[in-house]
């Protein structure tokens, strides 16, 4: 049998239209599968990119939080040396008030009696005497 019948030839060319689509088919779904590879890949570097990110700005909101802490128990220290400042001025306004006060008064205002070594009897001329009264 060497001649082919016209059957045979139809069939021959739809089967090679069978593997030419078939090829165009093949062709198709690995373009489409290296699409989806592509997208696969550009999805897992967003969520990588997403992750970097969310690790990064938690790590600087713990820093600014470390940095606030610090900067809140600087402010106390402060405060409270200004306190202690305040209140060593006060003291020391205080001090010196009393001070010139001291300072201000007159000489004289308050002298000690001077110590006598005369009996008041003696002095007054109204008691006795050891030899005898007193106007004797």
């Amino acid at each position: 049998m060497g001649t082919k019948t016209p059957m045979m030839l139809e069939y021959e060319r739809q089967a090679e239209a069978r593997a030419r689509e078939q090829e165009r088919i093949d062709g198709e779904r690995a373009r489409m599968q290296d699409e989806l590879s592509s997208m696969d890949r550009e999805a897992e570097r967003i969520a990588q990119e997403e992750y970097e990110m969310e690790q990064y700005y938690r790590a600087e909101a713990l820093r600014h939080a470390e940095e606030m802490r610090a900067h809140q128990e600087e402010v106390k220290k402060h405060q409270e040396r200004v306190r202690a400042h305040e209140r060593r001025m006060k003291d020391h306004e205080a001090s010196s008030e009393a001070f010139a006060r001291v300072i201000a008064m007159p000489a004289n205002a308050v002298r000690a009696k001077a110590i006598s070594f005369i009996s008041p009897a003696g002095r007054t001329g109204t008691g006795v005497r050891a030899n005898g009264p007193a106007g004797a």
